[in-house]
């Protein structure tokens, strides 16, 4: 694999007190789990639910800063750490390479959704992500760092419509220089994706301009056909159409991808003394922390992951 790794060990070392008594009869074990930026919503509010629920069986998680999305899995490939929490379509991507195959697992359901996320400014000729390159016309989206989970999708995004793919330039900035390319029409749009916690939706929906109109909106993701008949591999669709509601005269249609939990397959059978397996204990936190991560990330009632027919 050719992605440099930068990795830092955070001080976040989830081992509850609360459990002392039930991890008596264990000599615990630590499995470290990349999840993005410490402080950002995986980080800290996803894994400590998880990682109070291990802690019951001996099993200690211990948060590690990754980069992007497709570093976060990266990782686990390397085997520089046992885990990682990362979007469905950037594990997806990492497991068409040869030196990811193989060498983990997807263990749980689901964790909570991300959302693809278009921004134009406001009063734009767009409505959809396909307005953007008809005509003929060279359309230019920043997506963030070469590593995000925008990136990524956006790569399976143009590869799905080859027309897309031709038309389309893709830079690096996020949204904090590309607000201002798009505000003097350097860029068309913005492409991210994220949770319903992502604190962007609201810097897009809030802002406004002096007479109080909104600066910019968001518009449909309206993928072709094939974009739903990729697999990630591991027996799962990666992607999902679903709407949004942002206040306007109507929903925004656009597509989801299921946040997951990877376990390096070395790890798979690890275990602290008289405790269950690795693979078994995250199971059964993720299943009884999921509602409580899904009310936490703001998930909608109704979501459900990726199906696991693609055609």
């Amino acid at each position: 694999m050719k992605r440099r790794f930068a990795l830092l060990v955070a001080v976040l070392a989830f081992t509850p007190a609360v459990h002392a008594q039930n991890t008596a009869a264990y000599t615990p074990l630590t499995l470290t789990v990349a999840c993005g930026e410490l402080f950002d919503p995986t980080c800290a509010k996803v894994l400590p639910k998880i990682a109070a629920r291990t802690g019951q069986a001996g099993l200690n998680l211990q948060a590690v800063q990754s980069g992007g999305a497709l570093d976060t899995a990266s990782v686990v490939c390397a085997g520089q750490v046992a885990a990682a929490i990362a979007p469905r379509d950037a594990i997806a991507r990492l497991s068409r390479q040869p030196d990811c195959q193989g060498r983990y697992d997807i263990v749980g359901p689901a964790l909570y959704p991300l959302y693809a996320l278009l921004v134009v400014k406001a009063g734009a000729p767009f409505r959809q992500f396909d307005d953007l390159t008809r005509d003929g016309r060279l359309a230019t989206i920043a997506a963030g760092e070469d590593a995000s989970a925008g990136q990524a999708t956006l790569g399976f995004l143009l590869r799905a419509n080859p027309r897309w793919e031709e038309a389309m330039t893709v830079t690096g900035d996020e949204l904090a220089n590309a607000s201002e390319q798009i505000d003097d029409g350097t860029i068309d749009g913005f492409f991210t994706m994220a949770p319903l916690t992502d604190d962007l939706i609201d810097r897009v929906r809030l802002r406004v301009d002096a007479r109080g109109k909104p600066l910019y909106n968001f518009i449909d993701v309206r993928p072709p056909p094939e974009l739903f008949r990729i697999g990630d591999g591991n027996g799962h669709c990666v992607y999902r159409l679903t709407a949004l509601d942002f206040g306007g005269p109507e929903p925004v249609t656009t597509v989801s991808t299921d946040a997951v939990l990877m376990l390096g397959r070395t790890f798979h059978d690890s275990h602290a003394r008289g405790g269950p397996r690795a693979a078994d204990a995250l199971n059964s936190a993720i299943e009884g922390s999921r509602a409580a991560i899904l009310a936490d990330m703001k998930s909608p009632g109704d979501w459900r992951p990726a199906a696991t027919s693609c055609q």
